[in-house]
């Protein structure tokens, strides 16, 4: 069953069931009342009736009989019975062919219901005192049933109006709600389809509604980047994993192509060991940024001193090569996380600003605990990063060959991996002015921190 569907007939069922409940209460109600209005007239009169019959000479008088309601006295009706049970005396239409009084039998003075003929009574036995005799007194039904009737299909006539009336408005305010959803719903398939320019823009009123369209809308953007972000990254990647895997291919190749000496194929080797290097790293790099974190690695307080110093220990070669000395100033500050990890962000922080410092340059890597949590930061003089692309730099692949001219080539990975590592540990990596040079950058990590910090270490690594 369809939404629309589903909600017109929910309503029609709920109006249906509430309205035959109360219906049915209210008619029920009012016929008992009617049949208690009988009741106390028809006891009254035939309590009467019994208390006189001795001095009648046990008959019945012609006094009016019992008032069933506004309509006035009706036609009483009965029978005496006497001590051996056999009809005495009867009324119309009894006298003909009264019926014995194991026909009528009830309790004393409890009043039923009886038919005789075809005809519905209200009937009540009571005694005749100091006879052994017994009077059957009855009234007829005919304008209470005649009442009961007519209020039955008085109220079947509005159940079923209602019951209308609530489906029609129901199918126009489903239709009225419905419409914007169905809107929404598509748009969502024309997303599937993978057409992500498709917007909701809801102009409805309902300002639930408006916001449920604002809400898909935005979902829809950051889909689209998404999309964006993942095409650009396999595009890149198949371009820079192409590169070493030819260099790779080429000079395999070009060693088997004719005999060498050994010289000449050490050279080979050395020239495929290097990329097979850079392959390897680029795959590395490409499997740290695509690897989920599991419920399995947990987070724990780790020694800031030990990752800061294997993080600079790893870049020390390539920082030694081109004479950049880097500066250590921590304050001893655990953080909370996963060394290894936390090992590779500073590793590629400190790589990043190695790579583009002037030479005889000094990187300055610190560590300080401020809000409760850890603030890693390597700064470095090189020629800065324009203001209009301090986001872009953290995109997977992203180089600005004009502003780091000069600078080794590389998979343009590093900032985006630290940054992946920083906001999975409940943190993040940012771009800062350098504090000391108008000229540099400032990278800063924030971790969580755990505990007070020790007293502060520094030390200088040429």
């Amino acid at each position: 069953m369809r939404f629309r569907s589903g909600m017109v007939a929910t309503v029609i069922v709920v109006t249906g069931v509430t309205m035959g409940l109360g219906f049915a209460g209210v008619s029920a109600v009012f016929n008992h009342a009617q049949q208690d209005e009988l009741d106390r007239a028809l006891l009254d009169v035939a309590r009467k009736e019994a208390s006189e019959a001795p001095a009648n000479g046990f008959s019945f008088d012609n006094r009016p009989g019992p008032a069933a309601n506004d309509v006035g006295p009706l036609t009483k009706f009965g029978i005496i019975y006497d001590e051996r049970e056999t009809p005495l005396v009867a009324t119309e239409p009894f006298e003909g062919a009264p019926p014995p009084l194991s026909a009528v039998r009830h309790p004393f003075e409890q009043p039923f219901d009886y038919r005789f003929a075809a005809k519905h009574f209200r009937g009540v036995i009571v005694p005749i005192p100091k006879s052994g005799k017994v009077m059957f007194l009855a009234a007829s039904r005919e304008d209470i049933d005649g009442d009961e009737t007519f209020l039955s299909h008085a109220m079947l006539a509005a159940f079923a109006l209602a019951v209308g009336w609530a489906g029609l408005l129901a199918m126009w305010m489903v239709r009225r709600q419905v419409r914007h959803h169905e809107g929404m719903a598509a748009v969502a398939r024309r997303v599937a389809s993978g057409d992500l320019d498709a917007r909701v823009s809801s102009q409805s009123s309902d300002p639930d509604v408006a916001q449920l369209g604002r809400d898909i809308d935005g979902m829809i953007e950051q889909l689209s980047s998404l999309m964006n972000a993942q095409q650009r990254f396999v595009a890149h990647a198949a371009h820079e994993l192409r590169s070493p895997l030819a260099a790779l291919y080429g000079e395999l190749q070009q060693a088997l192509r004719k005999p060498r000496d050994i010289e000449g194929y050490q050279g080979a080797i050395e020239q495929a060991l290097l990329a097979s290097r850079r392959l390897n790293q680029l795959a590395d790099d490409l499997l740290t940024l695509a690897r989920p974190r599991t419920d399995e690695e947990q987070d724990a307080p780790v020694v800031t001193e030990e990752v800061v110093a294997n993080a600079v220990d790893l870049v020390g070669p390539s920082a030694n090569e081109k004479q950049v000395r880097i500066e250590v100033d921590i304050d001893g500050a655990p953080a909370v996380g996963r060394a290894r990890d936390l090992e590779r962000m500073l590793r590629n922080l400190i790589e990043n600003a190695v790579q583009y410092a002037p030479p005889g340059d000094v990187v300055r890597v610190t560590a300080r605990r401020s809000n409760g949590v850890v603030e890693f930061s390597v700064e470095d003089h090189g020629p800065g990063i324009p203001a209009d692309e301090r986001e872009r730099i953290f995109e997977p692949f992203y180089r600005n060959a004009k502003s780091r001219a000069g600078a080794p080539r590389g998979a343009g990975l590093g900032l985006a991996i630290a940054r992946e590592i920083a906001r999975a540990h409940g943190g993040d990596v940012v771009l800062q002015d350098a504090a000391s040079d108008a000229k540099g950058a400032r990278f800063v990590a924030r971790v969580p921190c755990e505990g007070m910090g020790a007293a502060s270490v520094s030390r200088v690594v040429a």
